[in-house]
């Protein structure tokens, strides 16, 4: 295949740039931040597609759901390194890539048909596609740590950003996709037929990466309450479109405990890791005591939260 010289020469235009990927923020996988350029050229973008499409027919991967995962992950961008450390349009950790026998991340005619290939038996090992990024994100053995806390009925939860992950790609949450393989597993032995991995009515990379760059959501609109010196944290993201989007969900699951309570939002900057700042959304609370209750509720009804000072 004669994709290698323009992802070479990306690579090369892109080093000249290693300042600007400082900024990007501590997240484990490098999508874009707001007012940040995404688009690749062309002719690369036109060589991922085709890479995907491969590899999503040679692995049984559906195109579609490949796509949105490896743009999450990476936006198209070949020669990105996340500040955790991810390498590539894939996002590979460097431990994860020698045990997938991955010579170099940065080379997406390697890295595509890997993580095609990871995704694959991620997905045979959970049960669906949806668990099985979950756990591309937030790693198989956190994955399976709550898919058992849960079946045995204790409270454990994915880190928000799997969350978040999870729903950005396939359009349904985590939650959903655990009760569907827990349903399965607790068949009675029939083929049951699977939820499609995303929402998109066509298959192919080129499609799918219209249709992504065409409903890039807006900012929510919502009404923020007044500082309050206890908070129960439901969300957080270095996008703010994405932390109330978290957070929105969040209110609608648990809305008989909710209500109408408006959130807090509250932006932070780490000078050590760049000038983005972080958003964290919360439900104001007047004491440790009233914040601890609500959120032992939520936990209750099967939520996640953690209560913190403002």
């Amino acid at each position: 295949m004669a994709f290698r010289n323009p992802f070479r020469l990306a690579a090369s235009a892109l080093a000249g740039c290693a300042i600007l990927l400082v900024l990007l923020g501590p997240v484990a996988h490098a999508a874009p931040g707001e007012g940040e350029s995404a688009t690749p050229s062309s002719g690369i973008e036109d060589a991922l597609c085709r890479l995907i499409d491969g590899a999503g027919r040679a692995h049984s991967v559906p195109p579609a759901f490949l796509t949105r995962l490896i743009f999450q992950e990476s936006s198209f961008r070949p020669g990105v390194t996340s500040p955790a450390g991810a390498q590539g349009v894939a996002q590979f950790m460097p431990g994860t890539a020698r045990e997938r026998g991955l010579s170099d991340p940065f080379d997406p005619e390697q890295a595509v048909p890997k993580a095609a290939q990871f995704l694959g038996e991620l997905r045979d090992r959970f049960g669906n596609w949806g668990l099985a990024a979950a756990a591309y994100n937030g790693g198989p053995n956190r994955v399976a740590a709550w898919l058992a806390a849960r079946k045995a009925g204790q409270s454990r939860f994915l880190p928000f950003e799997t969350e978040t992950y999870v729903l950005s790609i396939t359009g349904t949450s985590a939650e959903d996709w655990a009760e569907e393989a827990q349903a399965s597993a607790d068949g009675d032995g029939r083929s049951r037929r699977l939820r499609p991995a995303t929402r998109d009515p066509q298959e192919a990379c080129g499609p799918t990466l219209v249709a992504i760059r065409s409903s890039r959501p807006a900012l929510p609109v919502v009404a923020e309450a007044p500082f309050a010196p206890w908070g129960v944290q439901l969300a957080g993201n270095f996008s703010k479109a994405r932390a109330l989007a978290a957070f929105g969900r969040a209110a609608a699951r648990h809305r008989g405990l909710i209500g109408q309570l408006q959130p807090m939002v509250i932006g932070t900057r780490f000078r050590s890791r760049g000038t983005r700042a972080f958003y964290r959304v919360r439900l104001p609370a007047a004491s440790r005591a009233e914040a601890l209750s609500l959120c032992r509720r939520i936990q209750s009804d099967r939520g996640a939260c953690i209560v913190l000072r403002s």
